[in-house]
């Protein structure tokens, strides 16, 4: 088995995917125009109101299933909601989507200003979703006030904002926060984000304590955050179950998120022509490698470092070329995070050997940061 059938399975294998995107991307339209709301969420405004909903669903002896979300919902957050109604949640558990954008986790100089946010539209988009029985929006104004400014009347995007210190996107009158430590937060979004994963972390702890949850779910698409709060819940003890659902994609094969909405009709195809299909195109190459039988007298594989550093350079070339600027390509373990690869300078010309793969931890993951247009996109996919 020579270079053009690995080329073949692996352009089979992308062409696939992009196939499974848009089918899944019409599911979930056509979904959404057949699931006429039928009940109208609970809305939850306080942090008073959130305990007082919570425990009356625990008396009724249901479980509590959240979702956190920053609002400008999509098509992933709203798999989110329907991995929790159809995989995560028994008959008769509740659902609540909370929605706050969270200053603690913006730098001064980021994007918690334009981050966006419609309420009304959030809320309209969780009603039809799977999740129609017993289901909840907690839109507080401020998950930094004390339990007695827990009201309507504080208006917190603008007084955090203002209570950032210089250096730090964490609120200087918030003095107990939660700072996430080892190999999980040394890489990846940490670098150029240090101040990100502890804002996460703190309004995370602090969303599971106000919403009593028995269940938390996850995307996969931020997944170097969803491998923290999982070890947060290890280390703290907290008794929430943490649960991941699938990265969903665009029918052009960008990771749906929120920030793709300040892309430009230039960046956007620039970025869905690069970053997703050259991260898909070396998982599908991964896949396809794998699907080989080798000869018993095959060879050793290259040393880890080597493939990996191959694969990044081969992504980072796809995503400059088009003009993006990555922050980071970065193969990493899945349980650790720690990055195999990282080899600069590495070509990505070189050829790899059939059963490359073999040099590969299990479950070694590609994590990408990239930026098209001022804008950071994410992507990460199974090696």
């Amino acid at each position: 088995t020579g270079a053009p059938t690995r080329a073949a399975n692996a352009t089979n294998a992308l062409a696939l995917n992009r196939k499974r995107a848009s089918a899944r991307a019409g599911t979930r339209q056509r979904q959404r125009v057949a699931a006429a709301a039928v009940a109208t969420p609970t809305m939850l405004r306080t942090k008073k109101d959130m305990r007082k909903w919570a425990a009356e669903q625990h008396a009724r002896g249901a479980r509590v299933i959240l979702v956190p979300t920053m609002g400008g919902l999509h098509a992933g957050h709203l798999s989110l909601i329907d991995h929790a109604a159809s995989v995560c949640a028994n008959e008769g558990d509740a659902i609540v989507v909370s929605v706050y954008v969270n200053p603690a986790q913006f730098a001064p100089h980021e994007d918690f200003d334009t981050y966006p946010r419609n309420l009304d539209d959030d809320v309209r988009l969780i009603a039809e979703t799977k999740a129609t029985e017993h289901l909840a929006v907690f839109a507080p104004q401020d998950m930094y006030a004390d339990e007695e400014e827990d009201d309507d009347n504080v208006q917190p995007s603008a007084r955090l904002a203002a209570e950032r210190e210089a250096d730090s996107a964490m609120p200087s009158t918030l003095k107990t926060h939660v700072v996430p430590c080892g190999s999980l937060a040394a890489g990846l979004c940490a670098e150029s984000r240090p101040h990100f994963f502890g804002g996460v972390c703190t309004v995370v702890l602090k969303l599971f304590n106000v919403t009593s949850a028995d269940v938390a779910v996850f995307g996969e698409k931020d997944f170097q955050q969803l491998c923290i709060v999982r070890a947060m819940v290890r280390h703290l003890d907290v008794p929430v179950r943490v649960e991941s659902a699938p990265l969903v994609r665009d029918d052009d094969l960008l990771a749906l998120s929120s920030r793709n909405r300040g892309l430009s009709e230039d960046a956007r195809l620039a970025a869905s022509s690069s970053l997703p299909v050259s991260m898909l195109s070396v998982s599908a190459a991964a896949e396809a490698d794998r699907a080989l039988t080798l000869p018993a007298d095959a060879p050793p594989p290259p040393p880890t470092w080597e493939v990996a550093s191959c694969l990044e350079a081969r992504i980072a070339k796809a995503c400059s070329e088009a003009g993006g600027e990555a922050d980071y390509v970065t193969a990493v373990d899945r349980e650790t995070l720690q990055p195999i690869g990282s080899v600069k300078g590495c070509s990505a010309d070189i050829e790899l050997p059939d059963g490359w793969t073999r040099a590969l931890p299990e479950g070694a993951r590609m994590c990408a940061a990239v930026v098209y247009g001022g804008v950071r996109l994410l992507d990460n996919v199974a090696l």
